[in-house]
């Protein structure tokens, strides 16, 4: 049985919308024919007594015959960097056991793995980061952005970065997690973004629910138009 496609979901900053691009691009393979599973190896905030937000948000989009425990493995109460988080829980991240999980995932259907944070974000006591952890399991990379003032910057660094470390940056994905003005930085956002990376936008999301799941449709088709394999042979 073949093995799918695994890539990683990395965003130039906390909150650009990584959860939300994930989820909605497994559905949308899905919904060509492919099978999807989803995994973060780590999750900060939004607790609620036993669960991070978007631990919570990721199990609600898992299905294919996943274990519902291999979505997010390590979840924290603190909203920190998750080397913060985990010590503030009296434990610790480690590198190579997050490596084994993803590895353990990779089978007959494509895997999503989203990032924490920023790509530079530590994850363990020796400051080991999730750039470190998405090179060793040498995962090509979906870069998730913002369209408003000082997107250029953020964007152009994480691609560099992604370069520097010897991943495949596939494209970008502009995502409007929160409502933004229209103003020239916003209306300019998709072409610059394109130039300073030298990167394909493969979609530009809008706040709005339903006119971003449609393009995150779109985006699925496209992935698996550009750079997949053919859908794995399912049960």
């Amino acid at each position: 049985m073949a093995e799918g496609n695994a890539f990683a979901l990395v965003g130039t900053d906390t909150g650009v919308g990584k959860t939300r691009v994930a989820i909605g691009l497994v559905r949308g393979l899905r919904a060509i024919g492919r099978r999807a599973w989803i995994h973060k190896p780590v999750a900060c905030g939004g607790w609620d007594g036993g669960t991070s937000e978007d631990g919570r948000a990721l199990l609600a989009a898992v299905g294919d015959g996943q274990p519902a425990d291999t979505v997010c493995p390590y979840q924290f109460a603190a909203a920190a960097s998750p080397h913060l988080a985990a010590a503030a829980a009296g434990g610790r991240l480690d590198v190579t056991a997050m490596l084994h999980a993803i590895a353990t995932l990779r089978g007959a259907h494509d895997l999503v793995v989203e990032g924490v944070g920023g790509l530079l974000v530590p994850l363990t006591p020796a400051r080991e980061t999730l750039c470190d952890l998405i090179a060793a399991a040498r995962l090509p990379a979906l870069v998730v952005t913002r369209p408003d003032l000082g997107t250029l910057n953020h964007t152009a660094l994480t691609v560099a970065h992604l370069r520097r470390a010897g991943i495949r940056p596939l494209g970008l994905v502009i995502n409007r997690a929160r409502p933004v003005h229209d103003d020239l930085a916003t209306r300019t956002a998709a072409t610059e973004l394109a130039a300073v990376t030298d990167l394909p936008v493969l979609a530009d999301l809008s706040y709005e629910p339903s006119a971003a799941d449609i393009a995150l449709a779109d985006l699925a088709a496209s992935l698996t138009a550009r750079f997949m394999v053919p859908p794995a042979a399912g049960p």
